[in-house]
């Protein structure tokens, strides 16, 4: 998997739609898709914060 985008891109992400800018306008504006401008909002919405989650399949050693 590769490594997931950087904090500070996905705050610019939240701040721009907070700020009136539709999804598609703050895509371009960064140059990432909708789906990731989509995804940052959502997950600011449902966790409060911008951290990636963990990535890959959790393994159970027991």
């Amino acid at each position: 998997m590769g490594k997931p985008h950087p904090v500070e891109l996905r705050d610019r992400a939240v701040r721009l739609v907070e700020q009136g800018s539709t999804h598609t306008e703050a895509a371009r504006r960064l140059c990432v898709s909708n789906k990731f401008v989509n995804d940052m909002v959502r997950l600011k919405r449902e966790t409060g914060s911008l951290a990636p989650r963990p990535q890959g399949k959790q393994r159970w050693f027991g």
